[in-house]
C-alpha cells in the first residue's frame, strides 16, 4: 500500500483526469506534417506532474501508431554536453533501427553524424561556429567518412534527403532538462534547434521554465525567454489539477488503507470537520497526497485497533506538514487531555489560561506553514483545547470519557501516548461559465446552467468553485443581488439533486449546501438579510427538508439545540428574527403534512427532527397520525432507512431501516405484515424506486431477525435489487 513517489507510465494509472488533453496533443502530433522540427514544451514546476504528462504522451502514441519512431532520451546519463549530443545521435540511430529494419542508409548516416561529434575538441553552444571539425577524427571515424566533404551541414543533409526519402516520423521526448547544468542546457536546445532539426522530427521537452529561462539568461548573456521562444514553437504551462481530483486522488488512498472499516469504528462527521477545516488545506498536489498517505499507512499498520482512524488521521496531517507543532506535542498532554472541569467557575477560568499559554508556546515564533488549519485539527483531535479557545466550527464533538476511552481517541489520556509510539480534468467548468453562474445569469438561466452541470456529473465541482467564489477576499466579493439569486436557486433546486456519496470520506452532500449559503449570506446586507431568508422560508419551492437544514444552522450559531456555545461572528441573524424564522418553519412543515406532499417525495419527511426541536408534541402526534394507508407506511420506512457502506471483507452499499424510529410511528411487526402483503399489489410498483428499495431493505432485515436474530438490519444493496426485480417480476407476471 506504500505508494512510491514515482510519475505514473500509463493513462490507466491517471487520477487527474489528463487523459482527453494527452489523447488531443498526441493525436495533433501523429496527423501534422511538418517541414522541420517542431518543438512542443510542457512546462511546469516540481511536482506539476510533467513526467507523468509526457508518459501518457508517449504511451498515447505508441497505442496509436505502429510506424512512428521514438525515442526517449535522458540526458542525465551523460557526463557533459560534449557526450550528451554525441549519445542524442547514437540512440536516435539506435531507434530508427528497431523500428525500421529497412532503413539502414539512414541510420548509418545519424550514426556517422554523432561520429562526427564525438571527434570534435569542442561541441558549440547557440549561434556559434562549430570548431576543430574533422580535426580529431577518431580512426574509425575517418574510414566510415568516405564523402567529398566532412562537414557537419553535408552529412546533415545528406540525413535529411534520405529520411524524407523514407518518409521518417520521429518522436523525441526530454524530460527533466531543469535538473541538468547550464551548459547542458544550453546543448539539449542546441541539439534541438540547430543539430538535429530533422523534418518530421517533434520533440517534447519538459522543464520548469524559470529555471531553464535563467539558465539561457547566463550562459547566453542575454535573455532566456526571448531564446526560448525561438526554440519552443507550442508552449503547454501545465495547470495544477483541480483541487477534487487531488481530493479525490486522497479519498482513494485512504479508502484502499481503510476499506475493511466498520462503520461504527469510523466517525464520519469528525472527519467531514477535520478535512475541511484542516487537512484540505494542506492537501495541494499528489505528492501531498502520497506523503501523507504514505505515513497514514505505516502508523495504522501498527496502530490499527488501538488507535481511533480519524484521529490518526489528523495527528498524521500535523507530523507530515506541521512537524515543529507535532514534536512538541508531547510535552503538553495534561493541557490536551480530558476536559475542563466544571466544579468551580474559577478554577475552570485557570485552566483555560492554562491551555491558551500551552497553546502560545506551541505556535511559538511562526513555526506553522498554515496556523488557522493547525489550530483547526489541534481544536478537534482535543475537545479540551477547543472549549479553551471558543467554539470556531459549526460540528464537532464534546468530551465523552466512557465513549472516547471505548473508540481510544486521542484525547484520552489513557490512550494519548500510542499515537506518538511510533486538470486537465474532464469535470472541469470553464471560468467563463462560471462568471456567468455567479455575476450575470438571470435566475430562469442560473436554474438551466445547474441543470445540466447536475446532469453532466459537475454538481459538486460546482458547489466547490461557488464556495470558493464566496470565499475569495477579504471584501463583499459578489454583490448582494446576485449572493440572494444563488442561494435562492440552490435551495429550490437542492431537492432535487441525487449525489452519491464516495466512500467515508467524502464530506456529507447537505454540508455543502452550507458551504455555499453561510458565506453568501455575509454578502447581503444585515439589514435586508433577514428579510431574504423569509422570503425563502415562504418559497413554496423550497422543500421544509432543506429548511430544516438552513435553521438548523442558524441555531448552532446560536448556540440552540446543541452543546456548542454561541458564535456571535458566524450569526447570521439576530434571535429575534430567528425565532420568527422557526414559526414560519413549523408553518410549512404542518402544511406539508396537511397536503400530503411531505409524503410525496422521497426524503420529504426530513424535517421531523428539527421540527421536533421546537415543538416535541406535535411531531409525536404527526407520527401517531401520519401512517393512513400501505403507500404512506412504505414512505414512512424510507424516512425511517439510511443509506451508507459496511465493510466485512469488501466495502458494499448498504441500506438500514431504524426499528426504534419506524416504531414511533406504527407497531413494527404490524408494518411488516402489512408490507409483505403490499408488495405483490401493483400500488407498490407505483412508488418510487428508492422507495420500493427501502421498503424491500425493510422485509429482508425483518425476515434475517426472524430466522437468525440478526439485529444490525444492514442489507447490502445488490441483495436489495435481486430481491425487488423478483417482487416486480411476480407482480408482472
Amino acid at each position: 500500500m506504500i505508494s512510491p513517489d514515482l510519475p505514473i507510465m500509463k493513462s490507466s494509472e491517471d487520477k487527474l483526469n489528463r487523459e482527453s488533453f494527452v489523447k488531443s496533443l498526441a493525436n495533433v502530433i501523429l496527423q501534422s506534417a511538418f517541414p522541420t522540427s517542431f518543438t512542443v514544451g510542457l512546462y511546469g514546476a516540481w511536482g506539476s506532474g510533467k513526467t507523468s504528462l509526457l508518459n501518457m504522451v508517449i504511451e498515447q502514441i505508441e497505442r496509436s501508431s505502429t510506424d512512428v519512431v521514438i525515442l526517449r532520451f535522458n540526458p542525465w546519463l551523460c557526463s557533459d554536453p560534449k557526450q550528451l549530443i554525441t549519445q542524442f545521435f547514437k540512440q536516435l540511430a539506435s531507434a530508427i533501427k528497431m523500428k525500421k529494419p529497412t532503413a539502414d542508409t539512414v541510420c548509418e548516416l545519424v550514426d556517422q553524424y554523432a561520429d562526427i561529434f564525438d571527434a570534435a575538441s569542442l561541441i558549440p553552444y547557440a549561434g556559434a561556429a562549430i570548431a576543430a571539425a574533422g580535426k580529431m577524427f577518431t580512426t574509425k571515424a575517418r574510414k566510415r567518412m568516405n564523402r567529398k566533404s566532412n562537414d557537419m551541414q553535408g552529412q546533415k543533409d545528406e540525413i535529411i534527403r534520405t529520411m524524407v526519402k523514407e518518409n521518417l516520423k520521429i518522436i523525441v521526448s526530454i524530460d527533466d532538462i531543469d535538473r541538468l547544468s547550464e551548459e547542458e542546457i544550453i546543448a539539449v536546445f542546441q541539439l534541438v534547434k540547430a543539430l538535429a532539426d530533422f523534418p518530421n522530427a517533434v520533440y517534447l521537452l519538459a522543464f520548469d521554465y524559470d529555471v531553464v529561462v535563467r539558465a539561457l539568461g547566463t550562459v547566453q548573456h542575454g535573455d532566456g525567454r526571448e531564446y526560448l521562444e525561438k526554440v519552443i514553437q507550442v508552449p503547454f504551462e501545465i495547470p495544477a489539477p483541480s483541487m477534487e481530483s487531488i481530493h479525490d486522488a486522497l479519498f482513494s488512498k485512504l479508502n484502499g488503507i481503510l476499506g475493511d472499516i466498520p462503520d461504527n469504528r469510523w466517525d464520519k462527521a469528525t472527519w467531514a470537520e477535520l478535512f475541511q477545516y484542516g487537512v484540505k488545506n494542506y492537501i495541494k498536489s499528489i505528492r501531498d497526497v502520497i506523503r501523507y498517505s504514505n505515513v497514514f499507512y505505516l502508523k495504522y499498520q501498527l496502530l490499527q485497533g488501538e488507535t481511533d482512524p480519524v484521529d490518526l488521521l489528523g495527528l498524521t496531517c500535523l507530523q507530515v506538514f506541521e512537524p515543529a507543532i507535532y514534536s512538541t506535542l508531547n510535552n503538553y498532554k495534561d493541557m490536551l487531555c480530558g476536559s475542563i472541569g466544571s466544579y468551580s467557575y474559577d478554577r475552570q477560568k485557570i485552566d483555560e489560561e492554562k491551555i491558551k499559554k500551552a497553546v502560545s508556546h506551541i505556535f511559538s515564533e511562526g513555526i506553522a506553514a498554515n496556523e488557522e488549519a493547525a489550530t483547526s485539527i489541534l481544536g478537534i483531535l482535543f475537545p479540551k483545547m477547543e472549549a479553551a479557545l471558543g467554539s470556531t466550527y459549526s460540528f464537532g464533538r464534546y468530551y465523552d470519557h466512557r465513549n472516547f476511552l471505548i473508540n481510544c481517541n486521542i484525547a484520552v489520556p489513557e490512550c494519548f501516548d500510542r499515537y506518538f509510539s511510533l486538470s486537465l480534468e474532464d469535470d472541469a467548468i470553464s471560468t467563463a461559465t462560471m462568471r456567468k453562474l455567479i455575476y450575470e445569469a438571470s435566475e430562469k438561466e442560473l436554474v438551466t446552467y445547474i441543470t445540466q452541470l447536475y446532469q453532466d456529473g459537475k454538481i459538486i465541482r460546482l458547489l466547490e468553485e461557488i464556495e470558493a467564489y464566496a470565499n475569495k477576499g477579504d471584501s463583499k466579493n459578489i454583490p448582494s443581488e446576485r449572493a440572494a439569486i444563488l442561494i435562492r436557486c440552490l435551495c429550490r433546486m437542492w431537492s432535487s439533486f441525487e449525489v452519491e456519496e464516495k466512500g467515508f470520506f467524502t464530506i456529507p452532500f447537505a454540508w455543502r449546501l452550507l458551504f455555499c449559503v453561510d458565506p453568501l449570506l455575509e454578502a447581503i446586507d444585515m439589514v435586508e438579510r433577514f428579510s431574504f431568508l423569509r422570503s425563502i422560508f415562504e418559497d413554496k419551492m423550497v422543500e421544509p427538508s432543506i429548511l430544516a437544514l438552513l435553521l438548523r444552522d442558524f441555531e448552532i450559531t446560536h448556540g440552540r439545540y446543541t452543546d456548542k456555545a454561541p458564535n456571535e461572528d458566524k450569526q447570521a441573524i439576530l434571535l429575534d428574527e430567528l425565532l420568527k424564522l422557526e414559526s414560519v418553519f413549523k408553518s410549512r412543515c404542518i402544511n406539508a403534512i396537511d397536503s400530503g406532499a411531505a409524503l410525496s417525495q422521497y426524503g420529504g419527511l426530513n424535517f421531523l427532527w428539527m421540527l421536533s426541536q421546537l415543538d416535541e408534541e406535535l411531531v409525536k402526534h404527526i407520527k401517531e397520525t401520519l401512517v393512513t394507508d400501505d403507500t404512506s407506511l412504505a414512505k414512512v420506512i424510507s424516512y425511517c432507512t439510511s443509506r451508507g457502506k459496511t465493510a466485512v471483507r469488501l466495502v458494499v452499499e448498504t441500506r438500514q431501516v431504524n426499528k426504534e424510529t419506524l416504531s414511533e410511528f406504527i407497531d413494527v411487526e404490524d408494518a411488516y405484515s402489512r408490507m409483505n402483503v403490499f408488495v405483490t399489489t401493483h400500488e407498490f410498483l407505483i412508488l418510487l424506486k428508492e422507495t420500493k428499495k427501502d421498503v424491500v431493505a425493510f422485509l429482508i432485515a425483518m425476515r434475517r431477525n426472524k430466522e437468525t436474530s440478526q439485529t444490525e438490519g444492514f442489507v447490502a444493496e445488490e441483495i436489495i435489487n435481486e430481491e425487488l426485480q423478483k417482487i416486480i417480476s411476480t407482480i408482472q407476471s
